[in-house]
């Protein structure tokens, strides 16, 4: 049951983690035209990543557009590292979260037969602290499982969009007379 409990333990922590920084990340979304004309002020607000990506822009942009374009993809692929941080791991904690379950149950199965073959069938009460075991480490896997995949699958879409947002944004702002200038 401890691998259980650590498992979920775990896995929720990266949930909530991940989505506080999903959060802050993309809070303040602005238009990209609106980013492109206040592009290098310093009392602009915007998004994380939208700022990261003109601070970064700004910073390192040349007279030739073939190698701005260049730039954009080279920062924008940087940030996909932030992006996809721990999704991965999620999906595998709630995906061990049954399999684990699995374990307790054959555990809880050994024992089972282990009292049959110390006091016979005639011991219910012994034979039920085996089975019971049995059936709840198979629930409590299922249990941290199911949730677990269905939010780890709502944050991989929700990173999903966010980098298709993100080369959009950065295809305007590479066909933006920002990028001429």
């Amino acid at each position: 049951m401890y691998p259980l409990i650590i498992t979920c333990l775990w896995m929720w922590y990266l949930i909530v983690k991940k989505a506080i920084d999903m959060y802050v990340y993309t809070r303040g979304w602005r238009p990209v035209q609106e980013c492109i004309n206040n592009a290098g002020k310093a009392d602009f607000k915007c998004a994380v990543w939208q700022k990261n990506i003109m601070d970064g822009f700004i910073k390192e942009k040349t007279d030739s557009k073939d190698l701005n374009t260049e730039i954009l993809d080279s920062i924008r692929t940087g940030q996909l590292t932030f992006v996809q941080q721990n999704i991965g791991l999620i999906s595998l904690l709630a995906t061990i979260a049954p399999l684990l379950g699995l374990l307790g149950t054959v555990s809880g199965m050994i024992t089972t037969f282990s009292v049959i073959a110390e006091f016979g069938t005639g011991n219910a009460k012994a034979l039920a602290g085996g089975i019971s075991e049995a059936l709840l480490t198979t629930q409590t896997g299922l249990v941290i499982a199911v949730p677990g995949l269905f939010i780890c699958t709502f944050i991989a879409r929700r990173a999903t969009d966010l980098l298709q947002r993100m080369q959009r944004f950065c295809l305007m702002i590479s066909q933006s007379t920002l990028i001429n200038n």
